[in-house]
């Protein structure tokens, strides 16, 4: 009887084995190994008289299937070379298998062994046949990965793929690696980045400070051999890979701080796709591929200067107020008796030409900031970039926003003309919501806030602030959280891959819930946007301040109107800025 009972037992289980789900997705397939001319998946079951074929469109040496719903009770799988029209068809798998073997004497394709995920390319091996495939559906694979502590990839967002020369370890702040790297934009509507066959080549080494050094999962700098365009963003060699190990909230941080730069106006903010990464073959989870900070027409825009120059040395000039000590750091006191680190980042190698200059700029805007003449101050400094460079980081409540990875920048002094200082671009939201406290991130920080503090002091600057926050309060703000939903919702998948890698290492934060993540994040947006608007009301309506030198015709006698966060005037439908100069 036990004997009956345990055979029994082994054909139930061996029946479930095979009753796998088809789960809904795209999923690639790599002809370069058979050169099909046409290629139909074809999945069904024995069970069942149920069998479907779809058909593949070819995207160079891969085919691309969509399955459109998530099918059960399944267990086979084929790639057939063939014309077979797309459906389903009354007839179990064997029996629509010996059709196309027998009487169409058709090419087809399987493995006895591979898994297949969403998002996958599938490559035929030596030896595969075509009977034998099964299906792995993606929820009890997901589990297994992340019971394992190992995952893979989602098939929801673009795949950079890094191989460094002899699959060197990308171990180093200072040294570059070589290698190749491609990007396969999937389904995401992103042109591709190199080709398996031939990928870009580059070069790898890490960044970062307390990011590099305090988390296993690590940020990357990218070196491209050449410029390219890269996930719809400027075409650039430069480019950052950040982990953002350190986000708690859903890596919902850096997106709505660069949103609301952009939303608020600042003259450039830095572009981010987010993207599943591989590196040597081993997958490493989700990162974001954004654009470094640097000097170039795409991004810092001010005139480039040369390492060790001895002339022109006015600009343009790029810098950042750091927490961290570097060669060449200029370094003060601060007018309330903090000491201020300054990093040289355009140009980074300075003569004694350009360390006088920077050094006489630096200090000449710190006692202005700290003096009494408003011209002094406004001369030096651009009041609006100031204002809404403050208002994102306050709206964030971050509260090392003017301690470290604060930068500033200016243009070559040119005809006569002595150019200003500006603050940005936005870049670190790692410490937003930190302290969760109802208050100005400059009273009581964790960390010293450089300048802010006394900048906000300024009539004019909180008279332009007041107008900034009424355009943002009235027309900016609705939109954040519904594109906090739709990120959150985007990349959901691959952090819960990426929580499958790294929960559990160093320092780092799960987000695998992105629903509670996210929800968690909106409600501290909206409590901190209420306590502003305790502080602040509805602000002021802008109004233009007109240059008549520019444009004699008032304003008044034009259409007022913002966009992004601008105020512009049309009069006699030329449009004007606010300080009446005419846009081309």
């Amino acid at each position: 009887m036990k004997r009956i009972f345990y055979s029994i037992l082994c054909i139930l289980y061996s029946a479930l084995s095979w009753a796998l789900t088809i789960p809904q997705g795209v999923l690639y397939f790599d002809n370069s190994k058979t050169k099909y001319n046409a290629v139909r998946f074809v999945y069904g079951s024995d069970q069942r008289k149920e069998t479907y074929a779809l058909a593949m469109t070819q995207d160079g040496n891969k085919w691309r299937v969509e399955i459109p719903n998530t099918v059960s009770n399944m267990y086979r799988f084929t790639f057939v070379g063939s014309d077979i029209k797309t459906g389903e068809y009354t007839q179990d798998f064997n029996a629509f298998k010996d059709s196309i073997s027998n009487k169409l004497s058709l090419y087809r394709t399987a493995t006895s062994e591979a898994q297949m995920n969403s998002g996958d390319i599938f490559v035929p091996q030596t030896g595969d046949n075509w009977a034998q495939g099964s299906w792995t559906s993606l929820s009890v694979w997901e589990a297994s990965q992340q019971s394992s502590g190992t995952a893979a990839i989602s098939g929801t967002l673009p795949v950079v793929y890094i191989t460094t020369t002899g699959n060197a370890a990308i171990d180093s702040k200072e040294v570059y690696v070589a290698g190749t790297i491609r990007i396969d934009p999937l389904t995401t509507g992103y042109d591709a980045l190199g080709s398996t066959e031939t990928p870009v080549t580059a070069q790898f080494k890490g960044r970062g400070n307390w990011t590099w050094t305090g988390f296993d999962k690590k940020p990357y700098r990218i070196k491209l051999d050449a410029k390219s365009k890269v996930l719809g963003m400027p075409s650039n060699k430069h480019w950052c890979l950040m982990a953002h190990a350190d986000d708690n909230m859903g890596f919902l941080k850096n997106f709505t701080g660069y949103l609301l730069s952009e939303q608020i106006g600042l003259k450039w903010t830095p572009k981010t796709v987010p993207v599943e990464l591989v590196i040597n073959g081993n997958y490493q989870g989700l990162y974001f591929l954004t654009e470094q900070v640097r000097v170039s027409s795409k991004r810092v825009n001010v005139t480039e200067q040369e390492d060790m120059a001895t002339d022109s040395v006015t600009g343009g000039w790029l810098v950042e107020i750091d927490n961290y000590k570097e060669d060449g750091n200029v370094e003060f006191d601060e007018g309330n008796g903090q000491h201020i680190m300054v990093t040289m980042k355009s140009p980074e190698v300075l003569s004694q030409a350009q360390r006088s200059y920077i050094e006489g700029q630096l200090y000449g805007l710190n006692d202005a900031i700290y003096g009494k003449s408003a011209a002094k101050l406004w001369g030096m400094l651009d009041l609006d970039e100031a204002v809404k460079y403050y208002l994102v980081q306050e709206i964030l409540e971050d509260c090392e926003s003017y301690h470290g990875s604060c930068y500033l920048y200016k243009e070559r002094d040119r005809n006569g003309k002595t150019e200003k200082w500006f603050f940005g671009p936005v870049w670190d939201f790692g410490n937003t919501y930190n302290r969760n406290a109802n208050q100005w991130i400059y009273t009581d920080p964790i960390w010293p806030q450089y300048w802010i503090g006394r900048l906000a002091q300024w009539p004019d600057f909180q008279a332009k602030l007041k107008e900034y926050w009424y355009t943002f309060y009235h027309s900016q703000q609705s939109t954040v959280l519904s594109q906090i939903d739709d990120f959150a919702a985007l990349i959901a998948k691959a952090a819960k891959n990426d929580a499958a890698v790294w929960n559990g290492t160093s320092n780092y934060c799960n987000n695998s819930n992105m629903l509670q993540r996210g929800n968690e994040f909106k409600n501290r947006f909206n409590g901190r946007i209420s306590w502003l608007y305790s502080k602040w009301g509805e602000g002021t309506k802008p109004s233009a301040t007109w240059n008549s030198e520019v444009q004699p015709t008032e304003p008044s006698q034009g259409t007022k109107m913002i966009i992004n966060g601008q105020l512009y005037i049309r009069i006699n439908n030329t449009m004007y800025d606010a300080t009446g100069k005419r846009i081309q």
